[in-house]
Formats: C-alpha cells, structure tokens, sequence
C-alpha cells in the first residue's frame, strides 16, 4: 500500500513538473496532533500551491493515525478563469484516501465544473462551485461507479491576526444506489495564526456527514505548527 501511494504522488505530481514558467511555486508543511471521537493520535500535511492572476494548481497529501486507525488523503486541483468572463472559471479535482475510521477502502475520486467568484474583496473571497462528480469506493477490487452532483461554498477571509477558511460542499448520490445511498456533505473549518519565518499554529476541523443512516460518519480535529515558504526547485 505504501508503494502504490507513492506511485499515485508520482502520477498527480507530474501536471506540476510541466509547469515551465516563472510564476513560484509555494509549498506548505504541517505536523501536529489529531483528534476524533476521544482518540489522539498524530498527523502531517504538505501542500505545493500556484496561483497566477488566471490559474490554480494545488496538490495535497494528508495524513494521521489514531491507534489502528488511519486517514490518507492525496488530492490535486487545477482550475483557469474564463478570459472574456473572468468572474467564472473551469476546475478538475482527482483525489485518493483512505480512511479505515469510517470504513472506506482505497477510494478514487474526481469531480469537474464551473466556479463562481461571489465576492472578492481586499481581505478574502467568497467562491461557489457546481460540478459532476464520481467516485470508486473500492478502487483496487473493483469498477463500479457511483456518479452525484456536486455543489460547493467556500470563504477565505485574512485579518491582521489571523485567517480563516470555509468550506461547505454537498455530493447528491445520481445513481443507481446498490448498498448504500452515499450522499453526504464535507465541512472544512480552518483557523490559522501567523508567526514569523513563515510559521504558523493552525487549527483545522473537518466532518464527512453521509445522509445514510447505515454509514459512519467520519470527523477530526487537528492541532499543528505549521511552515510555508518558496519551493526553490525549478520545473
């Protein structure tokens, strides 16, 4: 399993090596403590992030481990605005995890759509999100597909002492429901309070809250010291 993680890195890392301009690319890292349902356990974070006036691209790799627990989630982003309607953009998110908490084997997800920029204002921005998504809930054994429609609201707000970020974002189950009816919404609540040299104490809490009553819902909250600076490599 360690091996085929890595080699999905590799795979959703190469759009970045093709990235043969100027623009920095930013990276951040993060380690701390984690915390679900009473148990604490421990978690790392790594990011690489580049924003131009028109393009995003953002790759992310998550993980903690609470006992014989554990949660690993890869995803990447990408999404370009619209020249003539630069209010409105396209995106693609591809994403892997694994969370053994609330019993998901490895799981393949990707989703894409139109965004819309609702407010953008001198201290953050208010976006929105409709797409078409799918996912694998079982990617190694199997190819069956579950398709939703996919909706999103997400805030990020920056204050003199600190920064915070939203996002709320509802998959509504399309499909065929064959075990169960996999609709859920996924809450992210972000808290992060600057120091100097790029270092940072963050608070992060996120929630997966199916509609099915015969799933687990899956939450935690994490505590951590975090770093964010240049990526020196060049592509």
């Amino acid at each position: 399993m360690n091996r085929l993680f890595f080699g999905l890195i590799l795979v959703m890392a190469s759009p970045l090596f093709a990235q043969a301009d100027s623009i920095a690319w930013k990276q951040y890292a993060r380690g701390g403590m984690a915390n679900s349902d009473s148990l604490n356990g421990g978690f790392g974070y790594y990011r690489l992030n580049r924003q131009t006036e028109n393009t995003f691209r953002d790759l992310r790799l998550f993980a903690y481990g609470l006992k014989k627990d554990s949660f690993v989630y890869l995803r990447y982003k990408s999404s370009d605005k619209y020249a003539t309607r630069p209010q409105f953009y396209r995106y693609t998110i591809t994403s892997y995890r694994k969370n053994t908490r609330a019993n998901v084997a490895l799981q393949y997800h990707f989703n894409q759509g139109f965004g819309m920029f609702v407010n953008q204002y001198n201290n953050g921005l208010i976006n929105t999100e409709l797409g078409h998504a799918f996912d694998m809930s079982d990617y190694l054994n199997e190819t069956r597909k579950t398709s939703y429609i996919k909706t999103g609201l997400f805030w990020d707000h920056d204050s003199n002492r600190f920064s915070t970020k939203l996002e709320l974002e509802y998959f509504k189950q399309i499909s065929e429901v064959v075990e169960n009816n996999l609709s859920r919404m996924q809450y992210m609540l972000e808290l992060i309070v600057p120091f100097k040299n790029g270092l940072s104490f963050n608070i992060n809490y996120e929630m997966e809250d199916y509609m099915s009553q015969s799933l687990t819902d899956a939450s935690s909250l994490t505590f951590a010291l975090g770093w964010q600076g240049d990526l020196k490599w060049t592509f």
